[in-house]
């Protein structure tokens, strides 16, 4: 495996040089992702650093294609993980029609100046029975009060990411990641980085001990050798118990759920 370390600019996740959140963010998509790829053929979107891609693959993928913009990041993630990549753009994927069972594409969407085109490429390539994991920010609470990401061209809130979704799959299950807000009687109000919660006396203590108990993972800065081990973390199971005080596990999204989150997830099947 190559040691090689990509430029990290904030927008493309590296493993050795990301910030905690944006490292477990991460981590969760594609631990989310991994219980769908079992002994099919799998198309990594915008598949960067490559890590995903070789994670993808180690959890019983028939095969894994890593498709990104960047040449460098191919050639990267070729000979770090030693997994099949290709150069290629979202909006015109460089692959056979009907040739992948399952697309995986984590904070793509948002970059496409016209996302459309990327989902009738991914109508394209999916078999007939296909499936689509794709996640965006949430411009509801991500952008709000006018913060943009200069890289974002086209970030959607979640009636508009349903909207799109909907007219090139059905049977669209809805997910959320990293709550902003939840109602107070939620548990996912405890992790919510705004809840009635803080306005009680002593709370950031309670929450901080049930997170040291019952999540693994620490929110601080990141040790090297868990950043060397992403694949491992990935790939390694959980138990629901540390998902309540997880707040990176993505979770499904219902019509009675009141939490706000920064992050959309959408699984979803091709239309018959």
């Amino acid at each position: 495996m190559s040691t090689s370390v990509l430029d990290y600019t904030g927008e493309r996740m590296v493993p050795e040089a990301a910030d905690p959140n944006t490292f477990w963010e991460h981590v969760y998509r594609y631990k989310f992702a991994t219980q769908f790829v079992k002994d099919k053929r799998v198309l990594d979107v915008a598949c960067g650093e490559g890590y995903g891609t070789a994670a993808l693959l180690k959890a019983g993928a028939k095969s894994v294609i890593g498709v990104d913009i960047s040449e460098e990041a191919c050639l990267h993630a070729s000979a770090k993980y030693g997994v099949e990549t290709i150069v290629g753009s979202a909006e015109n994927i460089p692959l056979p029609n009907k040739s992948v069972d399952l697309i995986v594409s984590f904070e793509t969407i948002e970059h496409l100046i016209k996302p459309e085109i990327f989902l009738k490429e991914c109508v394209r390539v999916l078999t007939d029975k296909g499936q689509i994991i794709v996640s965006t920010p949430n411009r509801d609470i991500y952008s709000e009060q006018g913060h943009h990401n200069s890289f974002h061209h086209h970030e959607m809130n979640k009636a508009e990411f349903v909207s799109l979704l909907n007219i090139y799959f059905n049977e669209l299950k809805l997910f959320t990641q990293r709550p902003k807000s939840a109602s107070w009687w939620s548990p996912r109000s405890i992790v919510a980085s705004q809840s009635y919660w803080h306005t009680v006396k002593g709370f950031r203590r309670i929450r901080h001990t049930l997170s040291r108990l019952f999540f693994d993972k620490k929110h601080g800065e990141l040790s090297k050798s868990i950043r060397e081990a992403i694949i491992n973390s990935i790939s390694c199971k959980y138990s629901l118990k540390s998902s309540i005080m997880n707040p990176y596990y993505v979770r499904q999204n219902t019509i009675f759920d009141s939490e706000n989150a920064f992050y959309l997830i959408a699984l979803a099947k091709l239309k018959d």
